[in-house]
């Protein structure tokens, strides 16, 4: 090292930033440069050369510069280092600034310690681990289960609800698991055995290629989870499991430290040139020519011609060469600076200037590779982390201890149907939930609704859940769970699909169980009416079979009739069931010719002539006599009013009578009604006998025999010629069935 003569070493040692003691061999302390003074809250004369060194830090620490304790045991503690190897003494805060304090040793036995103060440093840090520790506090509160891989398919993060939610255990789930490794675990779990669990690994499997995919599982101890896999824009993907509360875990890589300065100019870790008031290079160290490689300066060199050669080599970067040293010129060395930039070779540097007494000024430079690195580093963990909560299918809101809104993810607004600029980080939760309300969640009575009422006054340190429907008809489960650092997270999930799935397995329940009730009915009914006429050919066949061949003509012909009878009673009930087949089939379909409806009404009365008179019962048919002919199947029209007809007498008691009655509406409608005495049905069941098979008295002993299809089958008819047919009745009052066929099946005369 060389020092020009007009240049004074204790001035240099005085002016640079950087604090400097020197310590002789005997422990004594030779210089101290204003730097290291101000460190300790000294005057000029505060710590004379001279002074022993334990002296001097008993003194610093009764006046506190070490911090609470005992001032005998913090200065055993300074004093204790061997002081003959370099080394890092400490880090100590006082009077709101902190220092990193290194020991070098100097030939002879002496040593140097310098204090570099780090508060901005460690300030910086603290803010960016406070925002990255806010967002991990998101993550690790959220009540699902995520994990992430990278493009190469190795896990990256994963927090302890993903394993617990699929049954795997938590130490097999590492940074650097491979998918496949993970889903080979899955195939040896007992959650998993079986075609089923392995089916459903298999479609994991195939899902994580790179397409989204949502699945459903029930766990064995009954637990319903959903399992979703989304593409990364960087070809990973994340596995999200649900309704679980997930700890994200997030290594803070970010460590940064200041550069440690280690020696005073030739030894400390910076780079220092000195210039004197003729702008000359007076004093350089060799780790100022180390750092500014490629750009190496000597006493003498004048500061202008240092700038310009930088310049031209572009050492500031692209730009006119004479404008970029009117601009380095034009810097105020007046004053104490500090920047940072990038060298040309890309490294970062810090240059902090001073001025000194005698007009020049001090340069000290500290290549901060690492620094920047480190801030490189905890952004893109930051944009790892955001790009996660974006792409996630849940919204994410965190609020903080002042409920006020401190991040939330784009999915949060689209589920709740806000629009993308409505939850901006530091509304009050009273602001959103009016916004809420304005976007009609909470009905026409909006932000005075009870619900809104009630989530501005919630306790959020007690979790909370509960299931809306958003505007745009979308069902939302909204998850409220209480944070460490006073506030809470919400969290939102769509459950839309999950609760028309459920509606789905009812519907397909109450299906099933009304044809279980069908079936039995079916079963009930027909195993009464078949057994009726099956009885009567058994028996008369058994009796004439007994006879041998002795039967008399006459017994003969009387046992055929009565086998006859039977046989046809039997295949009215087989035709009966057949025409339920075609209807319940959609095979049921009218023909089109013309009839008169008046003989067919007087047709199915003589079929019902011979119960009617068995029973008691009077018939009367009231018919205009210009009753227009209708256009249908005559068959089945005859069928509906025998069916129609036959009921009414069956259902009226000895004495009643049944009355048929028939006219045009002045709509032009044909109106059919038969009604009677009869003892009528209660209100709860006159829809309920329009069911196949039904009869209100269902045992094989009921009164009124019959196979439950006449009302069935009569309303299917008149259903299908674009009629209706309805019942109006009282019990005890009688029954009144009455047939509206459109105007375009009445036929007028010619």
């Amino acid at each position: 090292m060389t020092i020009e003569p007009t240049v004074s070493l204790e001035a240099v040692f005085d002016a640079i930033p950087v604090g400097l003691g020197v310590v002789d061999a005997e422990r004594r302390i030779v210089l101290m440069n204003r730097a290291f003074r101000d460190s300790l809250g000294l005057p000029a004369d505060g710590i004379p050369p001279g002074t022993p060194v334990e002296e001097a830090v008993r003194a610093s620490a009764l006046r506190g510069v070490y911090g609470p304790g005992d001032p005998d045991a913090q200065v055993k503690a300074v004093m204790a280092p061997d002081r003959t190897q370099p080394g890092r003494l400490r880090r100590r805060t006082y009077a709101g600034k902190s220092h990193d304090l290194f020991n070098t040793p100097l030939p002879g036995g002496g040593y140097v310690v310098s204090a570099v103060e780090t508060t901005a440093l460690l300030a910086a840090r603290a803010d960016a681990e406070t925002a990255l520790s806010r967002t991990a506090t998101g993550l690790a509160t959220l009540r699902i289960g995520l994990a992430i891989f990278d493009p190469q398919h190795r896990l990256l993060l994963v927090n302890p609800g993903f394993a617990a939610l699929l049954s795997l255990p938590p130490d097999r789930l590492s940074a650097g698991t491979s998918l496949d490794a993970m889903l080979t675990l899955m195939e040896t779990r007992d959650e998993f055995a079986g075609p089923e669990g392995m089916a459903f690994v298999a479609d994991l499997r195939g899902a994580a290629s790179g397409h989204a995919w949502a699945a459903r599982r029930v766990r064995a101890d009954g637990r319903a989870i959903d399992i979703m896999v989304d593409p990364l824009p960087d070809g990973g993907c994340t596995i999200a499991v649900n309704d679980i509360t997930p700890q994200a875990r997030a290594e803070d890589e970010a460590r940064r430290r200041a550069l440690q300065l280690q020696m005073v100019l030739v030894n400390v870790p910076h780079g220092i040139c000195v210039y004197g008031a003729d702008h000359r290079v007076a004093m350089i160290n060799e780790n100022f020519n180390k750092i500014m490689a490629g750009e190496p300066l000597q006493v003498g060199d004048l500061l202008s011609d240092v700038i310009r050669r930088r310049a031209e080599s572009g050492e500031y970067g692209e730009g006119d060469p004479e404008v970029i040293i009117a601009s380095q010129m034009a810097y105020n060395i007046t004053r104490p600076q500090q920047h940072r930039r990038i060298r040309s070779d890309g490294v970062p540097i810090d240059v902090r200037t001073a001025p000194m007494p005698d007009g020049g000024h001090i340069t000290v430079v500290t290549d901060i590779s690492a620094l920047v690195q480190a801030e490189t580093d905890l952004r893109r963990k930051a944009d790892d982390m955001a790009t996660m909560l974006d792409n996630i299918r849940h919204g994410i809101m965190l609020w903080g201890q002042d409920r006020r809104l401190i991040a939330s993810n784009p999915v949060a607004a689209d589920l709740l149907d806000l629009l993308p600029g409505v939850l901006v980080p530091g509304q009050s939760e009273r602001e959103v939930i009016a916004a809420l309300a304005a976007a009609g969640h909470f009905g026409k009575a909006g932000f005075d609704a009870p619900m809104a009422r009630a989530l501005v006054t919630m306790d959020r340190s007690i979790p909370f859940g509960r299931e809306a429907e958003t505007p745009s008809g979308r069902i939302v489960f909204a998850q409220s769970n209480p944070a460490p650092n006073g506030g809470w997270i919400t969290t939102f999930s769509d459950i839309t699909q999950m609760r028309r799935t459920e509606q789905e397995l009812r519907r397909a329940k109450d299906l099933a169980e009304s044809a279980n009730v069908a079936k039995s009915r079916f079963l009930a009914t027909m195993s009464h009416e078949l057994r009726t006429p099956l009885n009567a050919i058994i028996g008369f066949s058994d009796a004439m079979a007994s006879e041998n061949a002795d039967v008399p003509a006459a017994l003969v012909a009387e046992y055929s009739g009565q086998i006859g009878n039977a046989g046809k009673q039997l295949l009215s009930l087989i035709n009966i069931i057949l025409d339920v087949a075609r209807i319940e089939s959609g095979q049921f379909e009218p023909g089109g010719e013309v009839m008169r409806l008046c003989q067919l009404i007087q047709m199915a009365v003589r079929q019902a002539d011979a119960a009617a008179r068995e029973a008691r019962v009077a018939i009367t048919v009231r018919l205009p006599d210009d009753l227009p002919g209708l256009r249908g199947d005559e068959k089945q029209i005859l069928q509906a009013l025998s069916q129609l007809v036959s009921n009414a007498v069956k259902f009226t008691p000895p004495g009643g009578a049944v009355t048929i009655e028939a006219g045009v509406t002045p709509e032009g409608e044909m109106i059919v009604v038969v009604s009677d005495t009869g003892i009528g049905i209660p209100p709860a069941d006159q829809e309920r006998v329009f069911e196949p098979f039904m009869q209100l008295d269902g045992s094989l002993s009921r009164r009124y025999p019959g196979a439950g299809l006449g009302l069935f089958i009569a309303r299917a008819i008149v259903s299908a010629h674009g009629g209706q047919l309805s019942l109006a009745s009282e019990p005890g009052a009688g029954t009144a069935a009455r047939i509206a066929l459109p105007k375009a099946r009445v036929v007028t005369a010619a």
